[in-house]
């Protein structure tokens, strides 16, 4: 026989369980990552883009090794054809749990950083050391390791450059304008530059179709915009076929005459919609070349519609 008094708890539980599931509720702790929803992204472009031009790598083949019982160092001539910002990365295999290096570019400046153990999932992107500014010309380039780095615990197989933009592009201003301006955007380009003199202050050097420009830029308040490109052109060049992608939108117009590469004129392309807060994405891709060079680009601008 149930003695009163369980029997009474007992029917007091039973009770207040029913109520808490017909009411939904529940004594048991919130679940942390139960109000966790899909970030949302900005779709990628409609048009395939090689975003592996402009890249290279010193290969360790074509380095010299030197060994060391606490320091061992690489070194590699480098000849540059093409000035600019690049970032600069460590390919490698480990198994170490973490190695120091430093690589050294001329007098370009010295990058340090952790090496840590690689995996088959990884070990085939480089390690980004972080980025230089590189003049044209040849440039002596060494890499130390804190130990031995040619032996199999831990391997070095080269050090790979891709384009890096000049300066990062600025956020969405308070009254919702977004300027992409020519120093901020990723060019991927073998030829195509951000020329800095202030008379210029673009994208210049265009005389490859092959290569193109990218901005990657944050949205805090999405909507509709008036897309505007800012842009030169010189006599006997006019008629380049361009695209602009934005997202999954593609935009195409024909390059006209502006008297002058750094005659800039203001090109309306008309409005496009950002839906998503967060990183977007916008590419200056050239379809068809003519004359000389494509142009010379000072910067993008959105303007919020009203």
């Amino acid at each position: 026989m149930i003695p009163s008094r369980l029997l009474f708890f007992s029917l007091l539980l039973s009770a207040a369980t029913i109520q808490a599931q017909e009411s939904g509720t529940t004594n048991l702790p919130p679940d942390p990552f139960g109000g966790l929803a899909a970030v949302e992204k900005a779709p990628d472009f409609t048009m395939k883009v090689d975003r592996t031009r402009g890249s290279f790598t010193l290969l360790a083949k074509d380095g010299t090794y030197l060994p060391g019982s606490h320091f061992a160092n690489w070194h590699w001539q480098l000849k540059l054809e093409r000035w600019g910002n690049y970032y600069a990365g460590l390919l490698y295999d480990s198994v170490r749990p973490k190695l120091g290096v430093q690589l050294k570019i001329g007098s370009a400046g010295v990058l340090k950083s952790y090496a840590p153990r690689t995996n088959q999932l990884s070990n085939e992107a480089p390690l980004i050391l972080g980025s230089l500014y590189l003049d044209k010309g040849e440039h002596p380039v060494m890499l130390l390791t804190g130990d031995q780095s040619n032996v199999p615990a831990f391997q070095v197989k080269g050090i790979h450059f891709r384009p890096a933009p000049e300066s990062e592009p600025l956020g969405q201003s308070i009254d919702g304008t977004i300027h992409l301006e020519a120093k901020t955007a990723t060019t991927y380009a073998e030829e195509m530059r951000y020329e800095p003199k202030p008379e210029k202050d673009c994208l210049g050097y265009w005389k490859l179709e092959e290569d193109w420009a990218e901005w990657v830029f944050d949205v805090s308040d999405p909507g509709e915009f008036d897309l505007t490109l800012h842009y030169g052109c010189g006599s006997g060049s006019e008629g380049s076929k361009v695209a602009v992608l934005l997202n999954d939108k593609t935009l195409e117009f024909s390059v006209e005459d502006t008297g002058g590469f750094q005659n800039w004129r203001e090109l309306p392309l008309g409005k496009v919609t950002l839906d998503v807060k967060g990183k977007n994405k916008l590419a200056i891709v050239p379809l068809e070349k003519k004359g000389a060079a494509v142009m010379d680009v000072r910067k993008v601008v959105l303007h919020p519609v009203p």
